[in-house]
């Protein structure tokens, strides 16, 4: 079940870690020093606002290769010498384990040649889980021959214990709008829905590890050879494979499989522009039938409460959106090309804002790591 925890903070650069930088082929316009301070604006401490000391600042920039992770001092402040000018993500957070509450906070900010700057970022209330959808890649590797069987979904588990996942459900949602305000009811739509074996809360068939991956395939094989193009993805090693045994699902015997508690569908494909994509705890779903516009289609309704992590990309930012912004407030993938061989991931692992249009970047796929 998902945790609600409490975000406000501030963003942003500073002092205390080494950055790493390394510039793409593209001119950078100067270097300026940045100050950004990290301020708790949720009143809980009894101040309007209240300094972070020791908060992560996270730093990424989206205009040429730089990463940088730094630390707030005691006035919740971080200055960043000679940063290049260009567009960042920065992103802030500081967890307490024992309490399970994140403070969280993000922004983006372009940065142009001055002697110096100085921001600020107020955030809110949002949600969080250990666990995520930490890479997606559904976009297809060979437009000649039409090809995207080798898409791919990567969870996560930023905690420091073993996580189990036997009857987690993992859930692609309806590709039709106006069939319900999602915006007005307390479930989301699946129309694929596959489940992890076992029973949630009882057996550890299904365990992710602490800082570990799991790469959730389509199909579980070597695409390349299967193609006969290099740009297709590596599979035959991933660690589960979604198998559908009521029709002519390709299976490998030696990757354990999700098996479908929907019937329609050969397989879990994902569309190659837009979907939207959640992970629950399976402890409570039900059926029913909505109009899609020819016929009567059943669907799962499965409740918020019970989802872990959502996400939805879009090449389009200005589509219409498949899931509430109570799970995903953002469309991830802006711009990406159907057949490009490219997939999304999260600028840091396991940070999540619930906002797939800041937390991911496009990359070229990695299955079971972070680039």
């Amino acid at each position: 079940m998902r945790k609600f925890v409490l975000a406000t903070v501030i963003i942003s650069v500073a002092a205390l870690a080494v950055s790493c930088g390394r510039e793409k082929p593209s001119t950078l316009d100067g270097q300026s020093t940045l100050t950004i301070y990290a301020v708790d604006t949720s009143g809980v401490s009894g101040d309007e606002w209240m300094p972070i000391a020791e908060a992560m600042i996270r730093i990424h920039s989206t205009t040429h290769e730089y990463k940088a992770v730094f630390l707030t001092d005691d006035e919740g402040r971080v200055v960043v010498e000679n940063i290049p000018a260009g567009r960042y993500m920065i992103q802030a957070e500081k967890s307490n384990e024992e309490e399970n509450i994140l403070i969280l906070g993000q922004m983006e900010k372009r940065i142009v040649y001055e002697p110096a700057a100085l921001d600020t970022v107020f955030m809110k209330y949002i949600t969080a889980s250990p666990l995520v959808l930490n890479e997606v890649y559904y976009c297809g590797c060979s437009q000649s021959s039409f090809y995207f069987f080798d898409q791919f979904i990567e969870l996560y588990n930023s905690s420091e214990d073993t996580l189990y996942l036997d009857g987690y459900i993992m859930c692609r949602g309806t590709q039709i709008t106006g069939m319900v305000d999602f915006e007005e009811v307390d479930y989301a739509m699946g129309y694929y829905v596959y489940a992890f074996p076992g029973e949630r809360g009882v057996t550890k068939n299904c365990p992710i590890p602490p800082q570990g991956f799991l790469v959730l395939a389509g199909d579980a094989l070597d695409h390349r050879h299967a193609t006969y193009r290099p740009r297709c993805i590596n599979l035959e090693n991933a660690d589960w494979e979604f198998f559908n045994s009521l029709k002519h699902d390709y299976d490998n015997p030696y990757v354990p499989n999700l098996e479908p508690i929907t019937t329609w569908g050969v397989d879990f494909t994902y569309n190659l522009a837009h979907a939207a994509l959640w992970l629950a705890t399976g402890e409570e779903y039900n059926f029913e039938y909505h109009w899609d516009g020819n016929k009567d289609q059943l669907y799962c309704h499965v409740p918020l409460w019970t989802i872990v992590d959502g996400v939805e990309y879009s090449s389009n930012p200005d589509s219409e959106k498949y899931l509430t912004i109570r799970i995903d407030a953002g469309l991830g993938g802006n711009g990406m090309a159907k057949y490009s061989a490219q997939s999304i991931e999260r600028r840091f692992p396991g940070l999540d804002s619930n906002n797939s249009t800041f937390d991911f970047e496009i990359i070229s796929p990695t299955p079971g790591y972070q680039h």
